[in-house]
């Protein structure tokens, strides 16, 4: 079927729609933006380019934004800019005005339709967990777009800067990132240097899931003065099996756990040789802090280096001087 069959028919199917989308504006204006795509690509193009440039003359703190990742709604809220939210992605649950944003989409698809008919200014998003194949036909349709990627602590505090960039509010998000870089660098000396205690970070339970030395969490264990018991591999979250970990004998096993979506842990109980497992040394740290990239991780990493911290005192009354 050659390109030009291919439009018409897509005119065609619209046409019969007419009398619907006169009465429904969001959708007479996604269909047109369609159309025009469709039809003549390089009009589509100029036409939302323009449109485009002349929301660029709104005051960056007027700027309606659509925000694809849970992450950047918090930062954006830590900022002072979460009325410029005008929808998001699942999973935004913070702070409690974030539950109330419209959603458009998750990791596995986006609804372009209900992101066209917003309007929005700029699409910020999350680079590895957005569908790259949705991102590419929001470029086509001419939308501003940015995108975000946190893979170090200290990309917490770039991203405030760059949305301070976006938003006009510089001068909070230079002060914000300044603490955070402070708290970090406090976290480190307290607790990097300390003797390594070896840890099994338990991502989750069926099928039993850990983390490679790539992992988001695994720069957490390193601040903590922590050791994965784990050799490193290729895939950051890998599968492993319960022998593997009873022949690692890690000294205590991390648990995190969501407030917000609780799942089950796996029973450690009948593997009593396991070292952490015989002295009863298992943490549960708030996985909702330590799993996304905000202002609240530090607080998470904090929370983890106390428990590592509580269970290498533990172990120096219990069997001192040895390793572990």
């Amino acid at each position: 079927m050659t390109d030009t069959v291919t439009a018409r028919l897509f005119k065609s199917q619209a046409l019969l729609r007419l009398p619907a989308l006169f009465t429904e504006p969001a959708l007479l204006l996604t269909s047109i933006l369609m159309l025009l795509l469709i039809a003549c690509p390089v009009a589509a193009n100029t036409a939302t380019e323009s449109a485009t440039q002349s929301s660029t003359t709104k005051p960056a703190s007027q700027l309606k934004l659509i925000v694809l990742a849970p992450d950047l709604v918090e930062l954006l809220y830590s900022l002072g800019a979460g009325d410029q939210i005008v929808a998001a992605s699942e999973h935004a649950d913070y702070p409690e005005a974030a539950r109330a944003l419209p959603r458009v989409g998750n990791y596995a698809g986006l609804s372009l339709e209900s992101i066209i008919s917003l309007q929005p200014d700029l699409v910020l998003y999350w680079q590895s967990g957005t569908p790259a194949a949705d991102i590419e036909r929001l470029q086509q349709l001419g939308l501003k777009l940015e995108s975000f990627e946190s893979k170090t602590l200290d990309d917490i505090a770039l991203h405030l800067l760059r949305l301070g960039e976006l938003t006009g509010r510089q001068q909070q998000a230079v002060q914000l990132a300044g603490q955070f870089r402070a708290e970090l660098q406090a976290l480190k000396t307290k607790y990097s240097q300390q003797q390594q205690l070896a840890v099994f970070y338990e991502i989750w339970d069926n099928p039993l899931s850990s983390i490679g030395n790539k992992a988001w969490p695994a720069q957490h264990l390193a601040i903590c003065g922590a050791r994965n018991v784990l050799p490193d591999g290729p895939n950051p979250y890998p599968q492993v099996s319960a022998e593997q970990v009873l022949n690692a004998n890690p000294w205590l096993i991390i648990q995190p756990v969501s407030e917000n979506e609780p799942r089950t842990l796996f029973n450690w109980q009948a593997f009593s040789s396991v070292k952490a497992v015989e002295y009863q040394q298992f943490a549960k740290p708030n996985s909702d802090l330590l799993h996304r990239a905000s202002l609240r991780t530090l607080g998470g990493v904090r929370e983890l280096c106390q428990y590592i911290e509580k269970s290498r005192q533990f172990y120096a009354q219990v069997l001192p001087g040895a390793g572990r």
